[in-house]
């Protein structure tokens, strides 16, 4: 069994686990004997030093302010010192020794049945909380068993179902300190408390993924035992100072106590610690979603328990409720993992968030209400009608906001995919207000990351070493998808997008809101595309002008000037001698003939660079013909045959400006050297006319371009030709299986055509 295996079973054993032993826990409080009293204050056994009682969980003779002395002739300070003992019966009824103010009475108690549904009903409130937790990672967990935060999710939500079993809906009576073993279950729920800030603190460390791998055992291991040396610790110190067994009670009984104050701060440490240190975006992303929640619940409650009782004294609210304002916890925690995991599961975050938001939304309304009620009507008032009339009040107050809500959870959580429309109205207003063609790229990828809550988008055009990106926003995440950009027929290049998470995909939504913007897109990229291309090939054309300048300066310089000042200085000499030496002269004459021979053949190389020479004499359609005819004769296509190449041209073709008839001239030289070079074809045609403009085409049954091919540089010189003159380039396979398509398009002025 693998290490990772292995961990998942325990996981999922504890879970397990952990659901028996509360089960326990319900069933033991329900088959004890009560006597309506509740003697802790929530998670300290005996706040004043005394037992006291604090709450009721029934109508009985006993009364809150009343100190219990002895029941059934035990102390009740006995009691404190070593709780429990033999247990009674239901029926039974006990003496109670209390002191009611300065008067000390006895009064006869009659044990009953434990008001196990009332309990569990008035404390609804961490029901719901835990069953959201609890179910929020058990989901979690089933979807990614070897999640490390999913793991820490599953154990810290499955010791506080144990500790609210034990400690948190039940409390402590007073028949609990002398009969029974009621006590040790409350006790031991305390002591699961102090493990759940241990198992806060191990979700802090795994969540949204380990960043320290190599001490991570040892952290959680000073995790879960740290609350446990701090309860020691306390104990230590605090039971000398005590004077009473019941004070004494209060210190080794109540282990949380010290815990309150040390482990949210360490929490709190290592969520910042990770946030500052993570480089990563959706690190980081997800970790902001978790501090808004925990944020908004502090803030809701010092708002709506902690200033009331500072500034008034008394709650506004009861304190069972405060537990609500930590219900988008884990719904936020869940969506945090899985935001960027849009499969199958989108439908489920999205209507759940909705609703656990009106929850809140209700919830907060409804306790709005009780509290003015309760304030300002009826202070003394726990009807079930009236806080009905509350909670029904505040539904239909905030249920009306459901389509909105929804709508703007779907849009928070995956963009606007379900409005393509307003994904190319952001395009469009966004482009509108980018003021050079440079930009234009960048602002798109930006506002379709945005639109579509994607982590990263980017544009490849394609170069001539392939494709380029030229604009890109985010960082990767996972196998990138690709989706071409088109415009009028010709894939100018890629919209190369990442899902909302590592191995995940995209659904169908977002595959065609992608493929409507792609389509949008094309344009804009080709607009972009042609002003960059545009800009680069000015660049060249100038470059390439000076050189050429520079070339003809050497060559007329160093070839042919030298050739034609010798000449002169031969003509002198010959002048000279021509008197006195008539054989010596005419040897000089004629050496001076093959000198200026190779001049004019210089001058004729010189002027071939800049013109085809083929061009005048023969014209563009029998130039064609001959290069055509030229490199048949010469190469096969495959090895086996030559290549068959058929011209389809007339010979009535007006007369056409000379740099369109260079241009034309060039782009079928190079495309047939491409053809029977690279194609494998057995056949070629060839055909040029004129229709309004010069139409160049050159057609094979060679392998066609593949999925890989990369722009060379006969195909840059070909199109930059094109380009040059204010026409088009393309080239493209010509079916799914075999050929190329060599197409430009050479404008002619009318003047000239």
């Amino acid at each position: 069994m693998s290490g990772s295996r292995g961990r998942v079973i325990l996981v999922a054993a504890f879970a397990v686990l952990s659901v028996a032993l509360a089960v326990v826990c319900v069933l033991s409080r329900a088959l004890a004997p009560s006597d309506g009293t509740l003697v802790n204050q929530n998670d300290f056994a005996t706040p004043d030093g005394v037992v006291k009682v604090l709450g009721e969980t029934r109508d009985g003779p006993l009364r809150v302010g009343d100190v219990i002395i002895a029941i059934d002739g035990r102390d009740t300070s006995e009691g404190a010192r070593q709780p429990g003992g033999p247990a009674f019966r239901e029926g039974q009824t006990l003496d109670y020794e209390v002191l009611r103010g300065r008067e000390r009475l006895t009064i006869p108690v009659t044990l009953t049945q434990y008001p196990l549904l009332g309990q569990l009903i008035h404390n609804w409130p961490n029901l719901l909380v835990l069953f959201l937790l609890f179910g929020a990672a058990v989901y979690l967990f089933a979807r990614r068993p070897r999640d490390p935060a999913a793991r820490a999710a599953v154990v810290a939500s499955s010791i506080a179902m144990i500790t609210l079993a034990g400690s948190g809906y039940f409390g402590i009576e007073a028949l609990d300190l002398i009969a029974g073993e009621q006590f040790y279950r409350w006790y031991g729920g305390q002591i699961f408390w102090v493990l759940l800030w241990g198992g806060m603190l191990h979700f802090a460390l795994a969540y949204p993924e380990v960043t320290t791998k190599t001490r991570y055992g040892l952290l959680l291991a000073l995790g879960y035992g740290g609350g446990l040396v701090l309860y020691g610790a306390t104990v230590a110190i605090g039971l000398p100072m005590t004077d009473n067994p019941v004070e004494a009670l209060n210190v080794w009984a109540s282990p949380i106590r010290t815990v309150l104050f040390v482990y949210p701060l360490l929490v709190f440490g290592v969520l910042v610690h990770k946030y500052r240190a993570s480089k990563s975006h959706l690190t980081r992303m997800r970790l902001r979603w978790l501090a808004a929640s925990l944020g908004l619940a502090t803030v809701l409650y010092a708002l709506l328990w902690g200033l009331p009782v500072a500034l008034f004294g008394e709650e506004i609210f009861a304190y069972q409720y405060h537990v609500l304002v930590f219900l988008p916890v884990p719904l936020t925690v869940a969506m945090a993992v899985l935001r960027y995991q849009v499969m199958d599961i989108e439908i489920v975050l999205s209507r759940s968030a909705t609703y656990v938001i009106l929850s809140v939304f209700v919830v907060c309304g409804y306790l709005a209400l009780v509290g003015l009620l309760r304030w300002l009507v009826l202070p003394h008032s726990n009807d079930l009608a009236e806080q009905a009339v509350a909670a029904a009040a505040a539904a239909l107050i905030v249920l009306p906001l459901h389509d909105r809500l929804a709508k703007l959870v779907n849009e928070r959580l995956f963009g606007y995919r379900d409005d393509p429309y307003r994904v190319v109205s952001a395009l469009s207003a966004r482009l509108e207000q980018t003021q050079t063609p440079e930009a234009m790229l960048p602002a798109l990828v930006e506002t379709i990351g945005h639109a579509l809550r994607l982590p990263y988008t980017a544009i490849e055009l394609e170069r001539d070493k392939g494709l380029e990106v030229v604009a890109d926003y985010g960082e990767p995440v996972g196998e990138p998808v690709r989706l071409p950009l088109v415009y009028q027929g010709e894939r100018i290049g890629d919209l190369v997008v990442c899902a909302r998470g590592a191995g995940e995909e995209f659904n169908d939504p977002d595959l065609r809101v992608l493929a409507d913007v792609a389509r949008h897109a094309g344009a804009v990229a080709y607009t972009a595309r042609l002003t960059t291309d545009l800009a680069r090939s000015r660049s060249r054309l100038v470059r390439a002008r000076e050189e050429e300048r520079r070339r003809l300066l050497h060559d007329l310089h160093d070839g042919v000037g030298p050739t034609l000042a010798a000449a002169a200085l031969g003509l002198q000499v010959v002048r000279q001698v021509m008197n006195t030496n008539q054989g010596a002269a005419e040897e000089m004459l004629s050496r001076l003939e093959d000198e200026l021979q190779g001049a004019i053949g210089e001058i004729r190389r010189v002027a071939h660079g800049l013109r085809p020479p083929v061009l005048d004499q023969l014209g563009l359609a029998t130039a064609v013909r001959e290069h055509a005819a030229t490199l048949a004769g010469r190469i096969g296509g495959n090895g086996d045959a030559p290549l068959t190449i058929s011209v389809d041209v007339s010979d009535q073709l007006p007369p056409l400006p000379a740099a369109v008839e260079v241009a034309a001239y060039r782009i079928v030289c190079e495309a047939l050297t491409n053809v029977a070079r690279h194609s494998g074809a057995q056949s070629c045609l060839v055909r040029v006319w004129l229709d309004r403009d010069l139409h160049v085409e050159v057609l094979d049954d060679g392998l066609g371009l593949g999925e890989t091919r990369r722009n060379g540089v006969g195909l840059r010189s070909m199109r930059e030709r094109a380009g040059e003159l204010g026409g088009d380039f393309q080239v493209e396979s010509r079916d799914k299986v075999r050929g190329t398509r060599v197409a430009a398009r050479l404008p002619v002025p009318r003047e000239e055509a």
